[in-house]
Formats: structure tokens, sequence, C-alpha cells
């Protein structure tokens, strides 16, 4: 079961207090006190709900309430406090009395939280703001060694190169690119060696087989039986357009 509500708020006023409603909800608790804010406003009168009772007397009608702005010395006090209880306003709020913890949270988001962001610090630490690249490399790093903490086997190293690097990085790429240019010179010289070689052979072949008219007429397959040439793929090339060599 849930906290049951100070009241049913059915036909009760909200909106501001009148100065007639401060000066019931004053003079009821200056003279019976406070025992219940549940009680309060049917005892005093007034159509309002309890928590908004409590509201007005604590933080505007109070005797002991300190008005006026604050002074610079609070102001680096609230600073020192919120670096070290963080958004707990009612402890701060306990330390300056007659402020009220309402009052110091307004003035630290109007105020204070400003003036920290031109000064260059970060409200919520109170350590020098970063730019995103520098805070997204150093979250990085803080995974890293959260992982390095935990022996996962992650190693990973992060190295911001420098200028001579950047120069050593740029002369290897312009070696290994001269290098592919030379291996393709070498393999289009040995193409080219390999045609001349192509073409030395069918001349001999020729030279060999056909050096006249007179060869072609007695020319019989039995007769080159004993050569070789014809395991040579060069050899059948040898007899492409001899049909206009016969008479």
């Amino acid at each position: 079961m849930g906290r049951q509500p100070c009241c049913e708020k059915v036909g009760l006023k909200r909106g501001p207090w009148t100065i007639e409603e401060d000066n019931k909800l004053m003079n009821f608790i200056l003279n019976n006190g406070i025992q219940c804010w549940r009680l309060v406003p049917k005892l005093a009168g007034l159509m309002r709900c309890g928590k908004s009772c409590r509201l007005r007397w604590i933080n505007y009608l109070r005797p002991d309430l300190k008005r006026g702005a604050l002074t610079d010395a609070e102001e680096d006090m609230i600073i020192d406090l919120h670096s070290r209880l963080g958004n707990r306003w009612s402890k701060i709020a306990a330390h300056f009395p007659g402020r009220t913890d309402n009052e110091i949270k307004n003035y630290w988001n109007t105020r204070i939280k400003k003036k920290m962001k031109l000064k260059g610090l970060d409200p919520t630490t109170h350590k020098p703001l970063m730019e995103p690249r520098t805070q997204d490399f150093l979250t990085n790093t803080q995974e890293l060694m959260h992982h390095a903490d935990q022996n996962l086997e992650f190693k990973e190293t992060f190295s911001i190169p420098t200028l001579k690097d950047y120069d050593q990085m740029q002369q290897k790429r312009e070696e290994e690119e001269q290098e592919q240019e030379g291996s393709l010179v070498c393999v289009s010289n040995q193409d080219r060696n390999l045609d001349d070689s192509c073409i030395k052979n069918l001349d001999m072949g020729s030279s060999v087989m056909f050096q006249n008219k007179e060869s072609l007429g007695s020319f019989t397959m039995d007769s080159y039986q004993n050569l070789n040439l014809m395991d040579n793929p060069f050899f059948w090339d040898c007899f492409t357009g001899l049909e206009d060599s016969f008479p």
C-alpha cells in the first residue's frame, strides 16, 4: 500500500495564495503550533491542501526565514557543498540558517550553473569541461582499463601519431607503389620476350622444313618421324598459309 494522501483534493482551492490566506495560516500556527499538517487547513479555515500549507509556511511565511539575495560567500559555500553532497538540497540548506532548500536549488539552476559553464567548469563534476573527442577518447580508455582489470584478454593501445610518423607512413606507401609499378614492368617485359621467342621459333621451324617449293613436293610425315618437332606447339602453326605456296 502506498502513502495515504493528505486530503481528497475535492473542492480545494489552487493557484497563488492571497494575503488573507497567508494571515490565517500564520495566526493559526503562531497561536497553536504545528501538530499535523493534514489537520491545519481545516482548523485554520482554509480550503487548501495540507501539503500546500506546509510548503507555504516553510518557504514564505515562517518568521526566521532569511530574505534577500545570496552573498558571494554563500555562493562559494554552495558550490563547495554541492561538490561533496551533489543535489541533496535539504542537507545543503541545513548549513544556511533561514534559507530553504527550494531557494538554494532555484539559485543553483538559474545563477550558479550558468556561471560555472562560462568559467569552463562542469556543474555536475566541478571539473574542467572537455571537447567531445577528448571525452570519447577518455571514455574508451576507461572501458579498456575496466576490461583489463577483469582479465578479459583484451589488449588495445592508443597512440597519437606524430608528424614524423606520418611522414614515414607516407614514404612507405610511396615505396610500395613503386614496387608494384616495377613488378608490372617486369611482367610486361617477360611477355614481350616470350612473344619474340615464339616468333623466332616459328621462323626457324619454317626455314628448317620448308626452304623451297621442291621440299614441299617431297614432304611426307614419315620423313620427319625421327624429329621431335611434332611435340612442339609451334610445329602445326607452320602449315598456316601454305596453300598459297602450292602450284
